[in-house]
C-alpha cells in the first residue's frame, strides 16, 4: 500500500465472552487453585470478607459462579515483559489487540496497547484499575491504553467474564480486566532489565523505583511509584520475511515514472530513470520499482514515563479516605516509506484539475518530450515518491493523568458503603510531515525564463498558478528536488497536525452488607448508583481536513454522552453442609442505565453454584449484557480509508502487475457494465498494482445507533480431589450471542455480495466506479448491523507438588477449545464461519479463529533459584475459508524460557535471565495483496511473533 490505511482499531469487530480460569506460576484461577496453592489471591475470611472483581458483594471466600482468572505479580515477574500488555497477550482467551506491532500505519494512535477478550474487540473490554473505571487512551472510544499502566506496581490482574455488564455497566460484554495496584507496599524495590534479539536489534530497558510506607499504627498506607522504559522497535528491513515487498515493489519509484499514453505499462510506453539519472523504458515494480518494506516499521518504538501514588488512611472503622494519581506519558514514532504521488492526485488551490505537467515544461529531458509528442499529449501523467521532499512518518506524544478521591467503611456490623469520584484525561498529539497539493501542482506548471525555469505565475501563461513564492519542481530523476523546491510544496516543512482530548468524569456510590442468615450462609446484597460523563475531541489541520495533504482526507470529531445508572446485586448461599449438597447457592444482578444517547438499557444475570461435594462443584450463570455506541461510532465524520480489497471483476483477481488472467468467465453482474465488459473483450478487465492500491473508501459514524445487547451462557466444573493434593482441574463452556452489533459491512464483503449476491442496494450503494469501470471508492458506515455467535471450552489442569523445603514443581497446562465463531453481517444474509480462520479487517472478520490455544508453564523452584519454562500453542488456520486454494499456516509453538536467582532473607535481592522464543519461530508469510497482512510486515503481525529469539536480564533489589 502507498496510502496510509485507517487501521484505528476502534472498530474491530470480533465476539465472545471469556470463560476460561488461568493459572497461577502460569497464570492462576484464585477461586479454582486448591486452598494450599492460593498465595497470588488475598485471601478472605468472616472478620475479613474480601471483594473479588466480577461482583460487588463483599464474601468470606473465593468461590464464584464465573471464572475469575487471577495474574499474580510472580507471573508477570517471570515473563520478562516491561509492558502489561504482552503478559496478558500469552492468555488463550486473548484475541488480536492494538499493539505496537499492529498499528505503523494507523493514522493515529501508533504504539498503543489494548486488551481484547475473546476477539470481541478492545471496546467491548472494560478495563478497570483498582475496580474503578480509567480514562480511555484511543480517543472516540472506550478503550484503555495499557501503556497508562504501571506494570512494576501491580499486585495482580483478575480478570472475569459472564454477566459482568450488569455488575460494571456498559463496554462488559466480552469481561472485565481489573489491574489492582499494589497500596500497601513497604521498602524500596529497586528494578531494572535490558533486552536485546540474537540479531543484535529489537533493544528494550527498564528502571522502575517503587516506595512505600504505612504510619500512625499501621492506619496509613502511601506509595509512590516511577518507572521509564523504552522498546527501540524493529525494522521491516532486518528481517528476513519481511525485507522485500513481496509479491511486487511498488511502481512508485523515488526518480519517477512518466507515462505519455497514461497506462504505466512495462514497455517502450513508460518511462524512467536509471541509477546515473539516464532515460530508459521502465521494465516493472520489480527490476525499476521502490521497496517500501525498506522503510516500514514490524513493531514501533514506544518510550514510555510512568508516575503513581496510592494512598489511604484510616480514621476508624466507619470512615477510610484514599486517593490514587497516576501520570502516564509515552512517546512513539511510525515509519511510512515517502509519500506517493500522482499526476492524478493533484487540484490547484481553486480546485481545478492539474491534468498532467505541461509540455512547455523545460525540465522534461528531452526524450521524455519526444514521447509525448509522438503519443500527440500535451500533459504528461506522472508517479513519482517524495523521498527527496520529506517524511510522512507520524510522531506521537501522548498524555495521561487520572485522580481518585473516595471514602469507604462501616455503617453497623456487615454494612459497607463506598463512595468515590474519578477524574482522567488524556491528550494525544500527532505530527506528520506533508505535502500541500495545490503547491506541488504550482511548482509543476513551469515555463522557460530568461534565467532559467520559473513558475507559471501570470495569468497569460497558467490562470491557475499565481503563487509568486513558487519554486519550480524538478522530479526527473533520483534526488532531484532542490532544498528551496521542497520547502515550498511542504510549506516551509509544515507538519500536518492532529490533536485529541479525551476526559472521563465518574461518581459512584455503594452499599453493600448482609440482610439475614439463610441455611448455607448470610444473604448478601450490594446496591448503589453510579453517574458517568465521557468527552472525546478530536482535531486534524485544516489542509487534511479539505484533503490538500495528498494523505487521508480526514474530519474532526468531537462528541460527549452522560449516563445515570443504579444497580442491584445480591448473593444467597441457600443450602450448606448436607448430604450430596455441601454448598449451593443462587446469584443475580440488574442495572437499568439512562443514557443520554440510547435512552434507558437493561442488563442482569442469573447464576448459580451446587457442590454435591467438597471435591466437586458445578457452575453457571446466564445474563444479558449491554454496550452503548461510544462517540467515535456515533459522530465521527467520513473518514477516507485505503482497503486491502480486491474487485471481483478482475481478471487478475488482485495479483497486480504483470500477473496472468485467471478469471476467463467474468460474474454477470460485471458484464452488465459496459465500460468492463468493453475492457473483457479487448484484452482482458485487469488492475495494476497502483490501481489496487489507489482504491480509497469512508468510513463514518451514525447518530442514530443504539446499544449492542448480548446474552451468554456459561456452565463449568471444578474438580479439587482430596486424595491428590495440589491437584485441580477447571472445565467451563461458554456460549455467547450479540445482537445489533455496531460495526461496518466489510468492503471485500460488499464488494463480493454487490457483484454475487444479487446487487442489493445495502451493498451495491457502498461502491463507486470510475468511467473505465474500476474501482474509485468502497464506503462503509457505522449500523447497527450484525450479529455474532462463538462458543467454546475451556480447560485448565494445575499440579502443584511440593518437596522437603522450599522446592516445588509447579505444572499448569491451560486449552481454549473454540467450537463455533460466526457472524451475520447484516439482517437476513449468509453466515460467515471464521473458525480456523485469521483476522482480516478488511474482510469484516471478527478475528483469527483459533480451533485449539493451549498456554504450558512449568516452573521448578528451589531455595534460591527457579527456572520457569512456557509455551503456547496456536493451531492451524487458513487466511481465507472462501478461496479455493487456502494458505495453511500450519500449528505453532513458543517457548519461553527465565532463570532466576535469589539472595538475601526471603531471595530480597534477584538476578534473572531470559530468553524468549527459544527456537526461533518466523511467522507464516503471505504477501502484501494478501488481506490478512499488516504492511510492511508480510504476515498477520497482531497474531504472530515477529522479533524471533529475544534475551533479556535483570536485577530486582527490595529494601
Amino acid at each position: 500500500m502507498d496510502r496510509v490505511p485507517y487501521h484505528r482499531q476502534r472498530w474491530l469487530l470480533a465476539a465472545t465472552s471469556l470463560a476460561a480460569s488461568f493459572s497461577f506460576a502460569g497464570i492462576a484461577a484464585a477461586q479454582d487453585a486448591p486452598a494450599a496453592a492460593r498465595q497470588d489471591a488475598t485471601a478472605g475470611s468472616e472478620d475479613n470478607p474480601i471483594v473479588v472483581t466480577g461482583s460487588r458483594i463483599a464474601r468470606a471466600d473465593l468461590v464464584a459462579t464465573v471464572p475469575v482468572a487471577v495474574v499474580s505479580s510472580e507471573e508477570i515477574a517471570q515473563t520478562g515483559a516491561a509492558n502489561i500488555q504482552d503478559v496478558l497477550a500469552d492468555l488463550p482467551a486473548v484475541g488480536q489487540n492494538i499493539s505496537r506491532t499492529s498499528t505503523n500505519f494507523s493514522t493515529t494512535g501508533n504504539g498503543q496497547a489494548s486488551i481484547n477478550l475473546r476477539n470481541l474487540g478492545s471496546s467491548r473490554t472494560l478495563v478497570l484499575v483498582n475496580g474503578r473505571r480509567f480514562v480511555a487512551g484511543v480517543p472516540g472510544t472506550s478503550i484503555v491504553d495499557l501503556n497508562n499502566i504501571p506494570t512494576d506496581l501491580i499486585k495482580q490482574v483478575e480478570v472475569v467474564t459472564g454477566g459482568a455488564s450488569a455488575v460494571y455497566g456498559s463496554e462488559a460484554i466480552s469481561g472485565v480486566v481489573n489491574f489492582i495496584l499494589d497500596d500497601e507496599f513497604q521498602g524500596l524495590r529497586l528494578h531494572a532489565q535490558a533486552g536485546l534479539s540474537d540479531k543484535g536489534d529489537a533493544a528494550r530497558q527498564l528502571v522502575s523505583a517503587t516506595a512505600g510506607t504505612s504510619f500512625a499504627e499501621g492506619r496509613g498506607h502511601i506509595v509512590i511509584a516511577g518507572s521509564y522504559d523504552k522498546d527501540h522497535g524493529l525494522r521491516s528491513r532486518d528481517r528476513t520475511f519481511s525485507a522485500t515487498d513481496n509479491p511486487n515493489r511498488s511502481s512508485y519509484n523515488a526518480q519517477g515514472l512518466f507515462s505519455p499514453n497514461g497506462s504505466f505499462a512495462p514497455g517502450a510506453g513508460t518511462l524512467t530513470f536509471d541509477a546515473f539519472n539516464n532515460v530508459k523504458n521502465y521494465q516493472s515494480a520489480n527490476i525499476d520499482g521502490y521497496n517500501r518494506n525498506a522503510d516500514r516499521y514490524l513493531a514501533l518504538p514506544v518510550e514510555r514515563y510512568l508516575a503513581s501514588s496510592l494512598a489511604k488512611f484510616s480514621f476508624s472503622p466507619a470512615a477510610t479516605v484514599y486517593g490514587e494519581f497516576t501520570y502516564a506519558k509515552s512517546k512513539s514514532n511510525s515509519s511510512l516509506e515517502p509519500q506517493a504521488v500522482a499526476s492524478s492526485d493533484l487540484v490547484y488551490a481553486d480546485g481545478s484539475a492539474f491534468g498532467g505537467i505541461p509540455i512547455a515544461n523545460p525540465l522534461i529531458p528531452t526524450a521524455i518530450r519526444t514521447a509525448m509528442v509522438n503519443a500527440g499529449v500535451t500533459a504528461l501523467p506522472f508517479r513519482r515518491r517524495s523521498n527527496d521532499i520529506f517524511d510522512r512518518s507520524n510522531h506521537n506524544d501522548r498524555e495521561t493523568w487520572r485522580a481518585v478521591a473516595g471514602v469507604r467503611g462501616e455503617l453497623a456490623p456487615s454494612l459497607h458503603y463506598d463512595v468515590y469520584y474519578t477524574h482522567g484525561e488524556t491528550r494525544d498529539v500527532t505530527h506528520s510531515g506533508t505535502v500541500y497539493g495545490p503547491n506541488y501542482a504550482n511548482a509543476l506548471n513551469v515555463v522557460a525564463g530568461p534565467n532559467g525555469p520559473v513558475c507559471a505565475i501570470n495569468a497569460d501563461a497558467n490562470p491557475n498558478n499565481n503563487d509568486a513564492a513558487c519554486v519550480p519542481l524538478n522530479i526527473f530523476g533520483f534526488n532531484t528536488v532542490s532544498a528551496a523546491a521542497a520547502a515550498y510544496v511542504t510549506r516551509n516543512g509544515e507538519q500536518s497536525r492532529y490533536e485529541a482530548r479525551v476526559k472521563q468524569d465518574v461518581a459512584s456510590a455503594t452499599l453493600s452488607g448482609e440482610l439475614f442468615k439463610l441455611p448455607g450462609g448470610p444473604l448478601g446484597f450490594a446496591i448503589g448508583g453510579e453517574y458517568r460523563h465521557e468527552k472525546s475531541t478530536e482535531d486534524f489541520d485544516e489542509a487534511t481536513n479539505l484533503g490538500l495533504t495528498l494523505g487521508n482526507q480526514l474530519s474532526d470529531t468531537r462528541g460527549a454522552y452522560n449516563v445515570k445508572e443504579g444497580f442491584v446485586e445480591i448473593s444467597a448461599p441457600v443450602l450448606a453442609d448436607l448430604p450430596f449438597i455441601h454448598r449451593l447457592s443462587f446469584e443475580g444482578a440488574a442495572r437499568y442505565a439512562d443514557y443520554s444517547t440510547v435512552g434507558g438499557v437493561w442488563s442482569w444475570k442469573v447464576g448459580g453454584e451446587w457442590a454435591p461435594v467438597r471435591d466437586l462443584r458445578f457452575r453457571g450463570v446466564y445474563s444479558r449484557a449491554t454496550r452503548a455506541p461510544n462517540i467515535s461510532e456515533l459522530y465521527s465524520a467520513q473518514n477516507e480509508t485505503f482497503p486491502a480489497v480486491i474487485d471481483p471483476c478482475d481478471q487478475r483477481r488482485g495479483a497486480g502487475d504483470g500477473a496472468p488472467i485467471s478469471l476467463t468467465n467474468l460474474p454477470a453482474a460485471c458484464r452488465a457494465n459496459t465500460a468492463i465488459a468493453n475492457a473483457a473483450a479487448s484484452g482482458g478487465f485487469v488492475y495494476s498494482t497502483a490501481q489496487i492500491q489507489n482504491i480509497n473508501g469512508f468510513t463514518g459514524g451514525n447518530p442514530n445507533l443504539k446499544q449492542e445487547t448480548a446474552k451468554t451462557l456459561t456452565l463449568g466444573g471444578v474438580f479439587e480431589p482430596r486424595f491428590l493434593p495440589g491437584f485441580s482441574l477447571t472445565v467451563d463452556y461458554y456460549d455467547i450471542k450479540v445482537e445489533n452489533a455496531i460495526g461496518i459491512i466489510g468492503q471485500q464483503t460488499s464488494l463480493n455480495e454487490c457483484i454475487n449476491g444479487g446487487g442489493q442496494a445495502i451493498f451495491c450503494n457502498n461502491i463507486v466506479r470510475d468511467a473505465t469501470g474500476h474501482l474509485d471508492s468502497v464506503n462503509a458506515i457505522n449500523l447497527n448491523t450484525g450479529s455474532f455467535e462463538a462458543s467454546g471450552i475451556d480447560t485448565q489442569a494445575r499440579y502443584l507438588v511440593r518437596f522437603s523445603g522450599d522446592t516445588r514443581l509447579d505444572l499448569n497446562v491451560r486449552w481454549s477449545h473454540l467450537l463455533k465463531q460466526q457472524q451475520t453481517s447484516y439482517p437476513g444474509g449468509p453466515t460467515q464461519d471464521e473458525l480456523g480462520q485469521l483476522d482480516c479487517y478488511a474482510c469484516g472478520r471478527l478475528g483469527t479463529g483459533f480451533r485449539d490455544k493451549v498456554n504450558v508453564s512449568a516452573t521448578f523452584a528451589l531455595p534460591g533459584a527457579s527456572l520457569n519454562w512456557r509455551a503456547n500453542y496456536l493451531s492451524s488456520v487458513v487466511d481465507d475459508l472462501t478461496s479455493a486454494n487456502p494458505i495453511r499456516t500450519g500449528s505453532f509453538w513458543y517457548h519461553d524460557a527465565q532463570l532466576r536467582f535469589g539472595a538475601g532473607e526471603k531471595s530480597r535481592y534477584s538476578f534473572y535471565l531470559g530468553v524468549d522464543n527459544i527456537f526461533d519461530k518466523t511467522p507464516p508469510v503471505f504477501g502484501d495483496t494478501s488481506p490478512v497482512t499488516f504492511p510492511g510486515t508480510q504476515t498477520s503481525a497482531n497474531t504472530y511473533d515477529l522479533y524471533g529469539r529475544l534475551f533479556y536480564a535483570g536485577v530486582d533489589f527490595r529494601f
